[in-house]
């Protein structure tokens, strides 16, 4: 349940932020592996891609939290080597909704 409540907020945060790119069909949350999966159809392509946070970690700072993304996989090498370049072992701040899910 709590999974799946974490996990409608950052389908629609990601969603949102990046609704330019194309369109996040599913997100799917493992809090005890600290892993996250989204599946997207990305402008351009014929199939949906899938990518995998294979770990992330969070960090609580005054009232605020914050994920460190760790490790990338996807369905496509390009895409994860691209996300591993930009993304990795930086921290973002979390919607407060998700956030008060995770306390």
């Amino acid at each position: 349940m709590k999974a799946g409540a974490v996990a409608m907020a950052l389908k629609a945060f990601i969603g949102d932020r990046f609704k330019e790119y194309g369109e996040v069909e599913d997100l799917t949350v493992d809090l005890d592996a600290a892993r996250l999966t989204l599946r997207a159809m990305l402008r351009g392509e014929r199939q949906s891609v899938t990518v995998s946070v294979e770990q992330y970690e969070l960090q609580q700072e005054g009232g605020d939290v914050f994920i460190v993304l760790r490790g990338f996989s996807s369905s496509r090498e390009w895409l994860t080597l691209l996300l591993t370049k930009l993304f990795r072992d930086k921290r973002y701040k979390i919607p407060a909704a998700a956030a008060k899910l995770l306390k």
